[in-house]
């Protein structure tokens, strides 16, 4: 059996937005505006067949902003204890109905759907929000080109996390 490895060049957008707020702040701002998904929900609603009542759910836990977060991560105690004084949280950040839009063209959609994000702030640092452009991320696999979610993303996504930060 043989295994061919492929090297697919692309260039990435990185989309920073700076905020005069606390990292605390931001942080809390955008968990007031993005409900958390469950997954164990999820997998309720696909052991039932239930594509109707998962529809609905993500629906439900994306209003209002239209995107929910799947999962967090905060990073900065494990950083600090290391002795470097940063705050950093980690989410994942989408839409699993909209995400159908990228994965009916590769199941590698998955390494970019949810989105990932990191907001971080520096000891005497403004506070930042750092994600992939949607569309530079996806622009690596060719086969998402006629999908209009990449630009949907971008365009409707970043819109929460600017909010968040003003």
């Amino acid at each position: 059996m043989s295994a061919e490895k492929t090297l697919t060049g692309f260039d990435g957008v990185l989309v920073t937005i700076r905020s005069k707020k606390s990292f605390l702040e931001v942080t809390k701002a955008i968990e007031a505006s993005l409900q958390h998904f469950s997954i164990l929900k999820l997998t309720e609603y696909v052991e039932q067949g239930n594509r109707e009542g998962l529809e609905s759910y993500v629906k439900e836990v994306s209003a209002p902003s239209g995107f929910s977060i799947f999962w967090e991560m905060n990073q900065g105690p494990a950083m600090r204890l290391a002795g470097i004084p940063i705050e950093s949280k980690f989410y994942l950040v989408g839409n699993a109905v909209i995400a159908r839009g990228l994965f009916k063209y590769t199941a590698a959609s998955g390494l970019g759907a949810p989105v990932r994000i990191c907001v971080s702030q520096r000891e005497g640092e403004d506070t930042r929000i750092d994600l992939d452009q949607v569309t530079a991320f996806f622009s690596q696999f060719p086969e998402t080109g006629p999908s209009d979610v990449p630009k949907l993303l971008d365009d409707e996504m970043i819109k929460v996390f600017e909010e968040a930060a003003a």
